[in-house]
């Protein structure tokens, strides 16, 4: 006869190892190691900030950032600055370019031979914010004299800029140009304008206007480029840095398919209103694009998913466990990397709870394709951090720089603005990298052709438009299974339980 009371204690065993397993039913999967202890890599003497990083093959960490120095009253020298991380120890900093008179925002971006290319404004070679292109060696960029003649990519006054480079060594840059319509009598607010360079930077394509608006400025764009070429583009619409005028409307997405000869339609992000800023994508290098921002009139979070490479798009959600920073200063950014694995890595500034006094901190969330990882802090302490960059080496290697405020108003550079550094590995697995032998420099030939700009209103994504993308499930799902693919080893673990303690033999009974 069957005892009853032994099915019971089977069933309860069954159930407590169930739930040792999936605590509060969230999903769970593979987290980053801890972050290294963050620090502090830049001049004391002087303030460094708006950093960019980026690794070689040897799995070198290569950082710029503007150095801004005080000569006197009302007059600071800026400068390109530059530090290596060897794996034991920082490299002596060092200047690369001359001095300018205004704020260099810079970039950088490692090529597949080892040649660091480096993207940078201010107005170091003219009177007004211009936008320049230099490559170097990797093992030569600590020494100005090591890198190229600097090529002049704007055509106006132009503050900021973004680089990337694709697999066949193909530079791709976007930027904020002011633009000059006809009619207009006074200095025009910017737009954001592409070009590509296919011999390294020696010669370039036209300018190209990626979405003429002529009575809203355009500003903070950012350019991902995945492991198939697809070209992906973002800023924000609205606010125009160079006059200061506007304020924070729409984030907007483009893609290019054909190394950005061609390019879709711009999608208009403006959930849940059209207050929103510090757009950044990402890419899974499988067709998913990930849009992230916030708005500046809420605390939220929020993201996007497209699974068919930005073809169609799941509805905005808010990411959970985290909060935008409030909306005090302009110049703050997202950012996002890939690892080997395909999952999607987002640095942000941000705090835990949506009280406005809550402590700032740099925190690291992860997506897998289906949902995010619960925030990391990377850094919490004093002073106000701010536009934290990110990027992946050899598959798994997570590298994050930022920069933190001593003041939160503090825009002139007097106080000690300070860049730092820290690290991680994701759960992907290790890859290993081999340098591509420099090829033999191309001569382009194309101007591109684009799908032609008009100044119609955004097209914007609505709920009821798009529905949930293929893949896109819900936590309940992920529980259920996780809970199926777990069955057998619990039915495993419950037959040896059985066997070991006698179970079978008093059912028998």
């Amino acid at each position: 006869m069957i005892e009853w009371a032994y099915i019971r204690k089977v069933v309860l065993i069954f159930l407590v190892f169930l739930f040792a397993i999936l605590p509060g039913f969230s999903i769970v999967f593979a987290q980053a190691e801890l972050w290294s202890e963050p620090v502090n890599i830049s001049n004391t003497s002087s303030s460094s900030w708006f950093p960019d990083l980026a690794t070689d093959s040897r799995d070198n960490v290569h950082i710029i950032w503007c150095e801004t120095t005080k000569i006197k009253e009302g007059r600071d020298k800026e400068q390109v600055f530059y530090s290596l991380w060897d794996g034991e120890s920082w490299s002596d900093l060092n200047d690369l370019v001359p001095p300018s008179n205004d704020i260099i925002r810079n970039a950088i971006a490692m090529d597949h031979s080892d040649n660091l290319h480096m993207l940078f404004g201010g107005s170091v070679y003219d009177t007004e914010f211009t936008l320049h292109h230099q490559q170097a060696s990797f093992d030569k960029a600590w020494s100005a004299a090591a890198w190229s003649k600097p090529h002049r990519i704007s055509q106006g006054a132009s503050y900021m800029g973004d680089i990337a480079v694709d697999s066949q060594g193909t530079i791709y840059v976007v930027y904020d140009d002011t633009i000059r319509y006809e009619e207009d009598t006074e200095l025009a607010v910017a737009d954001i304008f592409f070009r590509r360079s296919v011999d390294g930077g020696k010669t370039w394509s036209a300018p190209l206007n990626l979405f003429p608006s002529r009575f809203t400025g355009s500003s903070r764009p950012q350019i991902k480029v995945d492991n198939s070429g697809a070209i992906n583009v973002v800023w924000d619409e609205g606010w125009d840095r160079l006059t200061g005028k506007g304020d924070p409307a729409h984030g907007v997405y483009t893609f290019s398919l054909n190394e950005g000869q061609t390019w879709s339609p711009v999608i208009s992000v403006d959930y849940p209103e059209a207050t929103v800023a510090q757009l950044t994508v990402g890419a899974d290098d499988h067709g998913g694009v990930m849009l992230v921002w916030r708005a500046t009139s809420r605390n939220e979070v929020f993201y996007q998913w497209s699974t068919d490479s930005g073809g169609s798009w799941g509805a905005p959600s808010t990411i959970s466990g985290i909060f935008a920073r409030p909306w005090t200063n302009p110049f703050d950014m997202y950012g996002m990397d890939t690892d080997s694995a395909g999952h999607i890595h987002l640095v942000m500034v941000g705090r835990r709870i949506p009280d406005s006094n809550a402590a700032l901190g740099v925190y690291h969330l992860e997506w897998d394709g289906r949902a995010w990882s619960a925030p990391e802090k990377i850094y919490e302490g004093p002073g106000f951090p701010e536009y934290p960059k990110i990027t992946i080496s050899q598959g798994n290697h997570l590298h994050v720089a930022w920069f933190i405020r001593e003041s939160l108003w503090d825009d002139k550079g007097t106080g000690p603005h300070q860049v730092w550094y820290s690290s991680s590995r994701s759960a992907a697995p290790y890859q290993v990298v081999t340098p591509v032998p420099t090829a033999t420099p191309m001569t382009p030939t194309f101007t591109p052709s684009p799908i032609a700009p008009t100044a119609t209103p955004y097209p914007s994504l609505h709920l009821e438009q798009v529905g949930l993308p293929d893949g896109l499930k819900t936590e309940s799902d992920d529980v259920f299974r996780l809970a199926i693919a777990l069955a057998p080893v619990a039915l495993l673990v419950l037959v040896v339980m059985a066997v070991s303690m006698g179970w079978l033999k008093k059912l028998r009974r």
